[in-house]
């Protein structure tokens, strides 16, 4: 019997081939798809991230108009301050703003908190009065014997001492003359001498109603006498605004409180849009001023009852705004000027007009935004929204805790973009996965030779070796898109061949690194020892890294003390020791980096240190930071580059220069290198 012969490959070979086979297309199939998904997620993220910046720029150009409108106010506060806190009411709500409102209404307090103006209790219980005025009032009210009656007022007013007595005498008179039809007699002669006779700052609040209400009676009857003479309406509406600004109108002064003022206000109003000129008044504005004063007035009263001293917002920082717990949609700019406090209110209407550079950044974009104010409560822009806003900033130093808030009208944006490049994603995977099997078919030919492994290099190799090829390899890129054309205009190719001459200096550097490090070797470095000044030193290697520090986000400071001591050195290899320093400060502080060098003398030796902020190291890498391709972080993915000559080469030409050269550190909390030299005898 012929026995059977056995033919192909080894069985466990060929399953090591199927498996190697199987490795090599389900690995890079798996890979491929976690890409795919990870490539969406940073197509949506990158157009998330550029819209972001670009609407930030935009709020970064719109919220410093909203500051200047608010300093500017507060400038204008302690420019028109004067010493009459009325006139200083007056002036913002009639001179500053007028009729548009846009002025604000301006409240007052002294230095020790108390409220100067509006004036809201002044006492008005009226005085006494004499038995006569019981007779008086019984002829002219019950028996209407208005002849009588004005008899005793007469006698009233003649024999009078006190001021409010005469006026109260004065305005029964009046009324006795209009009972008997006198009406012209009783304006000109009674009311008008009760209303504009014997005006001073002493009068008591009780004489100062009574010469308003006279004033108010003054200007109805003469409307009643003659429908087209406006006169005394005008008269009228002028001692309401009067604050002692005219000299020809002095006889207009009265020491009135808001609440009278506030009457006065109001009965002139109804005067004049009753007169027959009523149109006339409108026209110039003087009704709607008149109105706008009579709202300011009320205003300032309704805020002084909340704050009736500065205990409330004294904790608020000068010239900040805020909105004031009254009923009343207002806010608040405090201010200080002139040994007084200051708190100048504004409608939150006006208020919500100062954010018109919002609207005009943002009005028609495919965002939304929405301010809110200290309370939280909304103010300018889109009231309502149920998303979560992408970006939230501050508004500004002038209004703290007022915040700007933005979100996309479509909150599917981003979704319905990945969707398309989801589709385009998954053909072009399926069509390498097809490529992937085709070769690996052609490879598990191929797959059954011994595979042999190579040693891993030492540290010294893989470092030298990833950093000579990184620059090599990013200018060779470069120069082949130069050669081959792809670059759409000059200023990207002169983009590109910057990028070039940068990492050829860096790899410059590296071998420059090298050479010295050879030089070290052989004894083969001389230095050139002179006396030179620490101030040159410093100041050529602060000039050396001052094109790199300046770009990002980096502060240097140069601190270098006075009188310093010449040092016998080499100047160029000193620069070099401090340019190694400074370059290794910048590479390990990663975000906000603050680094300075500082020169300095301490116990008869030169000191040159450099600080930074960076990531620090441990003790145990700190004391082997000095030897020869010692790296802390030793991963070819490291953020920092270098291959570890850096401090070593320092450390060389310092021990050449007789000094010594330390670090401190801890980690997370930055590196102080530490170089002294011995002073030149």
């Amino acid at each position: 019997m012929n026995k059977g012969i056995k033919t192909g490959g080894n069985p466990g070979q060929l399953r090591w081939v199927i498996l190697l086979l199987a490795v090599a297309v389900i690995l890079p199939t798996v890979c491929l798809l976690w890409f795919m998904s990870q490539a969406v997620k940073n197509v949506q993220l990158a157009a998330q991230q550029k819209l972001i910046d670009l609407y930030t720029e935009k709020l970064e150009r719109a919220v410093p108009q909203v500051q200047r409108t608010w300093r500017d106010r507060a400038n204008l506060v302690e420019d028109k301050v004067e010493e009459e806190p009325m006139a200083n009411f007056m002036s913002f709500v009639l001179d500053a703003g007028g009729a548009d409102r846009s002025g604000g209404v301006l409240i007052t307090y002294d230095d020790s908190g108390r409220l100067l103006y509006p004036i809201i209790d002044s006492g008005t219980e009226q005085p006494s009065v004499p038995e006569e005025f019981e007779s008086a009032w019984k002829l002219e009210f019950v028996e209407r014997n208005f002849k009588e009656a004005r008899r005793i007022y007469d006698q009233i007013a003649d024999s009078a001492q006190e001021d409010y007595i005469w006026r109260k005498a004065m305005l029964g008179q009046a009324r006795c003359e209009v009972g008997r039809g006198r009406i012209s007699l009783a304006m000109t002669m009674y009311y008008r001498n009760a209303a504009y006779d014997r005006l001073s700052r002493e009068m008591s609040p009780a004489s100062v109603s009574l010469a308003a209400h006279a004033r108010v009676m003054v200007a109805a009857l003469e409307q009643q006498l003659n429908e087209q003479n406006t006169a005394e309406l005008s008269r009228l509406i002028r001692s309401a605004t009067y604050y002692g600004q005219d000299v020809h109108s002095q006889r207009l002064f009265l020491p009135m409180d808001c609440a009278t003022r506030i009457f006065i206000l109001q009965k002139a109003i109804d005067i004049a849009e009753k007169s027959p000129k009523a149109q006339e008044f409108k026209k110039n504005n003087r009704i709607e001023r008149t109105k706008w004063l009579l709202a300011a007035e009320q205003m300032a009263v309704e805020v002084a009852e909340h704050y009736p001293n500065t205990a409330a917002f004294k904790k608020w920082a000068v010239g900040s705004v805020h909105r004031l717990d009254v009923v009343s949609d207002v806010y608040g700019l405090y201010c200080e000027a002139a040994g007084r406090t200051f708190l100048l209110v504004r409608l939150g209407e006006e208020v919500r007009k100062d954010f018109g550079a919002f609207e005009q950044s943002f009005g028609g974009s495919d965002v939304l935004y929405r301010v809110l104010d200290d309370k939280g409560i909304f103010v300018s822009g889109t009231e309502q929204s149920e998303e979560n806003p992408f970006l939230t900033l501050a508004v500004g130093s002038s209004l703290p805790d007022w915040q700007v808030k933005l979100w996309f009208k479509d909150s599917d944006i981003f979704t319905k973009a990945a969707s398309r490049e989801v589709a385009i994603y998954i053909w072009a995977g399926v069509l390498v996965i097809v490529l992937i099997l085709a070769a690996g078919g052609i490879a598990g030919q191929a797959v059954g030779r011994q595979i042999k492994l190579n040693r891993l290099k030492n540290d010294f190799i893989a470092t030298v070796s990833h950093e000579l090829k990184t620059p090599l390899s990013s200018m060779r890129v470069l120069a082949d898109t130069l050669l081959e054309g792809n670059y759409k205009d000059q200023k990207q190719a002169t983009e590109y061949l910057q990028l070039i001459c940068k990492e050829n200096k860096r790899l410059s550097g590296l071998i420059d690194n090298f050479l010295t490090f050879s030089r070290m070797e052989r004894n083969k470095q001389a230095f050139e020892m002179v006396k030179t000044s620490p101030f040159s030193i410093a100041h050529a290697a602060a000039d050396a890294v001052k094109t790199k520090f300046s770009e990002g986000r980096c502060e240097f400071e140069v601190k270098i003390s006075e009188d310093l001591p010449d040092v016998s050195a080499d100047h160029d290899a000193m620069v070099t020791v401090l340019v190694n320093l400074l370059d290794n400060a910048y590479k390990y502080s990663y975000d906000d980096k603050h680094i300075e060098l500082r020169v300095f003398t301490e116990d008869g030796l030169v000191c040159f240190s450099v600080v930074d902020n960076g990531v620090g190291m441990s003790r145990r890498s700190a004391k082997r930071i000095f030897k020869r391709f010692y790296q802390v972080d030793r991963s070819l993915s490291r953020r920092a580059q270098g291959c570890g000559l850096g401090l070593s080469i320092a450390k060389f030409i310092v021990d050449a220069h007789k000094g010594s050269i330390s670090v401190d550190s801890k980690p997370g909390e930055g590196s102080t290198f530490t170089v002294k030299l011995p002073a030149a005898n």
